[in-house]
């Protein structure tokens, strides 16, 4: 079960943070619903390139975390950091994911935009499913 979930996790990363990168070098591909919008349509972030850099590095970072607590990669870390790193990411994604903010989570308030429709059918319930993904990682037993 560690693996399909390790699995799950690792593809959800992957593409999140390829999607991530190219919208920080400007690729206009979904970049539409790319960010959080106000009721009349407008960016609430302006110029977010290099915030999607950003997050895209640390969503790659985060399949590598993935990948070092199942036992796929080694890396020059004790088992606990990995486990104590991967259980904060389940608690900082369930969080993302069920959020009562204005814009983002399955509780938000703005909920009529275009990206508050990608949000709600799609990207919240993938940050949820990252968040138990990982909460279950952190509870699974370490990797060899």
């Amino acid at each position: 079960m560690t693996a399909a979930v390790s699995a799950i996790c690792s593809a959800i990363l992957l593409l999140a943070a390829g999607f991530h990168i190219y919208w920080g070098f400007g690729g206009r591909m979904a970049a539409g619903v790319a960010l959080p919008q106000r009721q009349d349509g407008s960016p609430v972030i302006e110029n977010a390139a290099f915030g999607a850099i950003a997050v895209g590095l640390i969503m790659t970072l985060l399949f590598l975390l993935v990948l070092a607590r199942t036992g796929v990669v080694r890396l020059p870390v004790p088992q606990a950091w990995l486990t104590a790193g991967i259980a904060l990411w389940a608690i900082v994604f369930t969080v993302r994911a069920l959020s009562w903010s204005r814009y983002v989570g399955l509780f938000k308030q703005v909920r009529t935009t275009r990206f508050a429709r990608y949000d709600t059918l799609l990207y919240s319930p993938l940050c949820l499913v990252l968040g138990l993904g990982f909460f279950y990682l952190a509870l699974a037993d370490s990797a060899p």
